[in-house]
């Protein structure tokens, strides 16, 4: 367990944890999405968060993989990869935020910003050049959030997931430079 303050922990995801991280991530994910998918998100849930991807995940060195708690419950999930550059662009000695979630009873409470700034310290303490994420071009609210946290907006593609409407394929990569 890792304590953020005193309401905010993460604890790492461990692989007999996955029934959990689905129903969290079923009721997060929908929420949040429903309405990008052609059908319904559950395609998404199951790429991501089935036992499978998720052994993966975990067997990979360079990944870090957290429920997030607010006042002892699991309320999201937080996963990030260095070193990690993505596919479209060169990122060299940088961090990937894969995953932040938040239940929707969180946003706007500072949870969002007290584990930004945790993971820029991890940065600085690995000595790491950049954070970088990728965020949907139709959640402006979040693109608002990185940016307000210094994120810069570097490169725009379209996914390739059949399964999503037309509107809601693009992506925005994200890149914040440490200093310290």
């Amino acid at each position: 367990m890792i304590a953020i303050n005193s309401k905010l922990s993460l604890c790492p995801i461990k692989p007999e944890d996955q029934p959990i991280l689905f129903a969290l991530m079923q009721e997060i994910y929908t929420s949040a999405y429903q309405d990008f998918w052609k059908n319904d998100c559950s395609w998404y849930l199951d790429l991501c968060f089935s036992t499978k991807n998720l052994n993966k995940e975990l067997n990979r060195n360079t990944s870090h993989y957290f429920f997030i708690e607010y006042n002892g419950i699991k309320a999201g999930i937080l996963k990030y990869d260095f070193p990690f550059s993505p596919k479209q662009i060169e990122i060299p000695n940088s961090m990937k935020l894969h995953r932040l979630y938040l239940h929707e009873d969180l946003h706007g409470t500072g949870v969002a910003k007290a584990l930004m700034d945790w993971l820029e310290k991890i940065a600085m303490e690995v000595k790491l050049d950049s954070i970088w994420l990728e965020a949907m071009e139709q959640k402006p609210q979040a693109r608002r959030f990185y940016e307000k946290m210094g994120f810069e907006l570097i490169h725009s593609y379209q996914l390739d997931f059949e399964q999503l409407k037309p509107d809601y394929r693009g992506i925005q990569t994200y890149q914040k430079k440490i200093t310290g």
